[in-house]
C-alpha cells in the first residue's frame, strides 16, 4: 500500500484533538505538559540513515522497521541489543536503520518515526538509537507526552521532538525509505539484510539467532574462527 501525505494528516488529526499544550494548523492540539507551540519545523533532509559502527566494517546489517510493529520492538529491545554488545566493540558490524512505515498503527507509526529522526538531526545517530530503544520499550504506552519525555531523556528539546512528530516534518524522508524497501520487495517488518541479502526467519528461529548466524558467516576468516 502506498502512503500519502493526506493519509498521515488524517491519522494525526484523529490523534491530536485534546489538550491545550500546543496547537497544530487548523486549531488541532496535542495534550502534553510541555508549554510549546508545535510549529512546522524546517527539517534537515540531508542526513543519511542513522548508523552505528564504522563505514569500513566488513559486515552491514540493515533493518527496515516500523515503530508500531510488535516484532520490531521485540527484536530491538532484545536481539539487537545483544548483537550491538557483541559486534560494535571490535568495529566488525555496521547497523543501519531504515523506516518502513506500514502503517502498523494509523496513530503512531509516522509520529514516532518523525520524532526519532528529529532527535537524529538535532543530536547524532547514537542519540537516534537511544531514543528508538526507549520508544520500543514504551510501544504499548505511546502518547504525545511520552514522546516528549523520551526525547528529553536523551538530551533533545521535547518541543522540537513534538513539533516534528505532530507536523510530519520528516514524512518525505520516511516515504523515501519506504520506497527503497518496496523496491527491494519488502512487504512486512522487520526486514533485515546482512551484507545486502535479506534474511528469512523461520517461526522456530529467533531474529537474533538468524542475524547472528549470518553475521558470523560473513565475517573475515580471522574473525569467525576459521
Amino acid at each position: 500500500m502506498t502512503l500519502r501525505r493526506r493519509d498521515y494528516l488524517a491519522a494525526v488529526g484523529s490523534a491530536a484533538t485534546v489538550g491545550v499544550a500546543g496547537c497544530l494548523d487548523g486549531g488541532k492540539s496535542v495534550q502534553t505538559s510541555y508549554e510549546c507551540a508545535l510549529n512546522s519545523a524546517d527539517p534537515d533532509m540531508t542526513r543519511p540513515n542513522p548508523t552505528l559502527g564504522p563505514d569500513y566494517a566488513p559486515v552491514t546489517v540493515e533493518i527496515f522497521a516500523d515503530f508500531a510493529c510488535p516484532d520490531c520492538a521485540t527484536f530491538a529491545v532484545n536481539g539487537l541489543q545483544q548483537l550491538k554488545a557483541t559486534y560494535l566493540p571490535d568495529n566488525s558490524v555496521q547497523f543501519s536503520h531504515f523506516d518502513f512505515v506500514g502503517p502498523v498503527s494509523d496513530t503512531w507509526s509516522f509520529p514516532v518515526a518523525n520524532a526519532a529522526r528529529s532527535v537524529q538531526a538535532a543530536l547524532d545517530d547514537a542519540a537516534f538509537f537511544e531514543f528508538s530503544l526507549e520508544a520500543y520499550r514504551n510501544q504499548d504506552a505511546y502518547s504525545w507526552q511520552r514522546l516528549g519525555d523520551i526525547g528529553e531523556s536523551v538530551g533533545a528539546d521535547p518541543c522540537r521532538v513534538l513539533s516534528a512528530a505532530a507536523n510530519g516534518a520528516y514524512d518525505r524522508l520516511l516515504m523515501n525509505n519506504r520506497s527503497d524497501g518496496m523496491r527491494r520487495g519488502i512487504d512486512g517488518t522487520p526486514a533485515i539484510y546482512v551484507n545486502g541479502t535479506q534474511l528469512t526467519v523461520p517461526d522456530d528461529v529467533s531474529y537474533y539467532e538468524r542475524v547472528n548466524n549470518a553475521i558470523t558467516a560473513n565475517l573475515p576468516g580471522d574473525q569467525n574462527g576459521e
